[in-house]
């Protein structure tokens, strides 16, 4: 199984991190990160090319690895659809808040970073169906009975700023309440014992916690509202045929195994309650 090795891996010792975001600064003018040559395609030389952007800034969905080369759960799966519908992806790296405004414009044809189907997004883009769920979870100490977020009460528990579960722990008023910069400093506040329990998305807390295997913490999602785990792709208003192809070709990943395939090779999923 695929390791991933980020930039936190390399500090002086686990406790002796003080970790920052594993963010890569980026051009506002995007170029071609990935492209055909750099990933092998079985396409013709004249097939179709699609303009596809993500952020390279959310392990383990789309990064960049230690030759600058975007990768992540999402890069292959992108990738995957189009082997299977025909067009060969042409991927851009731009800076987050400047992605959905390149698709608006037409400097891009489909956006994927692990987004999820918001109403605002929707009344301006097409959303793909669901191609991942990733949902909110809480990582706790194995030795402790989590069931939902009413029975963090007691426990020492943090978050990242300016997040959902930032302010939905804030409203529980737990026994103690920490809100930190990174993921990183969530889980290693955890295995430090300085918290209880962690809450962000389940991709990314795994992510980390695959590169410490002698670490075992318990997992819980806990949001079960319908589509609340849903991650999409988008494309623009009115470019149906597009929709069309990703939709067929997320379908035909996740009917073979595929996608669950892809998952595996960047995830080592911790014990679940």
């Amino acid at each position: 199984m695929k390791k991933i090795t980020l930039s936190f891996v390399l500090c002086a010792g686990l406790f002796g991190c003080t970790d920052k975001p594993t963010e890569t600064p980026v051009s506002t003018e995007s170029q071609p990160t990935t492209t055909s040559e750099q990933i092998p395609s079985n396409l013709p030389s004249d097939a179709p090319v699609v303009r596809v952007v993500t952020s390279g800034v959310l392990p383990p969905l789309t990064f960049l690895d230690e030759k600058g080369t975007l990768t992540g759960i999402d890069v292959d799966i992108i990738h995957a659809i189009g082997e299977n519908q025909g067009f060969k992806v042409e991927l851009h790296k731009e800076v987050f808040v400047d992605m959905l405004p390149g698709l608006e414009s037409g400097k891009y044809q489909a956006v994927i970073s692990g987004l999820s189907p918001s109403p605002e997004r929707i009344a301006k883009f097409n959303p793909t169906n669901a191609y991942l769920q990733n949902p909110s979870v809480i990582m706790h100490q194995p030795n402790l009975t989590v069931t939902d977020v009413a029975s963090l009460k007691p426990l020492r528990v943090a978050t990242m700023k300016d997040t959902t579960q930032e302010k939905m722990i804030n409203e529980l008023a737990p026994a103690s309440h920490e809100a930190v910069e990174t993921v990183f400093q969530l889980y290693q506040g955890l295995i430090q014992q300085k918290y209880d329990a962690v809450l962000q998305d389940k991709y990314f807390l795994e992510h980390i916690a695959a590169n410490y295997p002698d670490y075992q913490m318990n997992v819980v999602e806990y949001d079960k509202t319908p589509n609340a785990a849903d991650i999409v792709i988008y494309t623009q208003k009115g470019d149906q045929e597009l929709l069309d192809k990703i939709n067929a070709g997320i379908d035909n990943l996740q009917q073979s195994g595929e996608i669950d395939r892809i998952i595996s090779k960047y995830l080592t999923v911790p014990t679940a309650n």
